[in-house]
């Protein structure tokens, strides 16, 4: 039993002194961006993330200078893996932080606003979404959002004005010389409205 243990130690010891932490890979991220190595300096940065989230935000809030070409690159790298890691808080910084870099940035816009949704503010999501129709008209998830939220909205104001209707009916009793028929007629005039004037 000892000799198979030792065998074992001898196998996984070397395999966890080559894992590498967050610092060595945040170390080799600095090397590849002072050598211009973008795509390296990117993956690296990833693995960087993956091994220690924390420290890896604090390099790039401390060392990255804000003005270099990378910066986005691993601005989005964070925000991606806050994202998955459903740390919409987070997430949401660095995409705006992104859609500051980058105001035309029509895929940053669209993760900002869906980290507005999931932190339940669909008003903000809603600009933002109008935003990235404006820079690209056949953007699918805007258009969803944006067709959802204004469907949801008209649904709002037709319960609204089905009970207004409801209360003057029942409140009022010459309203109650109307037939079924009629108020039915009246509420799908009502819809024709909403359609033809959403605002």
């Amino acid at each position: 039993m000892k000799t198979l243990t030792l065998i074992f130690a001898f196998i996984l010891l070397p395999l966890t002194s080559m894992a590498q932490t967050g610092g060595d890979y945040l170390s080799q991220v600095t090397t590849a961006i002072s050598n211009k190595n973008w795509d390296g300096a990117v993956e690296l940065f990833s693995k960087a993330i993956k091994a220690d989230a924390f420290k890896s935000e604090m390099y790039y809030l401390t060392q990255v200078d804000k003005s270099s070409a990378v910066c986005h690159r691993l601005a989005y790298q964070l925000a991606s893996f806050y994202q998955k890691t459903r740390n919409y808080d987070k997430a949401f910084l660095f995409y705006k932080e992104l859609t500051q870099l980058q105001p035309n940035n029509v895929k940053y816009l669209n993760g900002c606003a869906e980290m507005e949704v999931m932190r339940g503010k669909e008003e903000n999501a809603l600009r933002l979404y109008e935003r990235a129709l404006e820079l690209d008209r056949d953007n699918l998830a805007a258009n969803i959002f944006i067709g959802n939220y204004y469907y949801l909205e008209a649904e709002k104001e037709k319960q609204k004005i089905e009970k207004a209707l409801e209360s003057l009916f029942a409140s009022n009793p010459d309203a109650g010389h109307l037939k079924k028929d009629e108020k039915t007629l009246l509420l799908g005039f009502l819809d024709k409205i909403k359609i033809l004037d959403p605002a």
